[in-house]
């Protein structure tokens, strides 16, 4: 009977604790985009992970201090599983004085009322520094049969 219960309680004890080996946090990066540039301003692209914390990725604000705040759409990120990112046009002196602040709640889909989350403040230098993962191409979908009516 001890026996059993002592398995009970293991077996318990590895559901409650699934998947936490796997939850890896994904950092967020940036990088150059020639594709971007425009007269003197240079393109830059932004990767954020779409979860921090438990919580989901909801709004992108770009601000400059005195100056102005807003809210950026993002996308998400093609060939960076998990990440959203967004482009951005600036003239390279100015990194500095732009603040990137990024705004995670329980909305999972990125709509409605935000009730609680986390506010991550971000530098755009800091992230052009940051570690990169390996892009992954996915791959082209299947072709589609076509039916000429036989």
């Amino acid at each position: 009977m001890r026996i059993i219960l002592a398995l009970c309680f293991l077996w318990a004890n590895s559901l409650l604790a699934c998947g936490e080996d796997e939850t890896v946090e994904i950092e967020p990066f940036a990088k150059m985009e020639q594709d971007y540039n425009f007269e003197n301003l240079i393109g830059y692209q932004v990767f954020v992970p779409e979860m921090f914390k438990g919580y989901y990725l909801t709004s992108f604000y770009l601000g400059v201090k005195d100056s102005i705040a807003a809210s950026l759409d993002f996308s998400e990120a093609f060939g960076y599983k998990g990440y959203y990112s967004v482009i951005l046009q600036v003239k390279p002196e100015k990194l500095d004085a732009l603040s990137i602040t990024l705004s995670y709640s329980t909305t999972k889909d990125k709509k409605g009322m935000v009730m609680c989350g986390e506010r991550v403040p971000l530098n755009l230098r800091e992230l052009l520094d940051a570690k990169q993962p390996k892009m992954v191409i996915p791959p082209p979908p299947p072709p589609r049969e076509v039916n000429n009516g036989v």
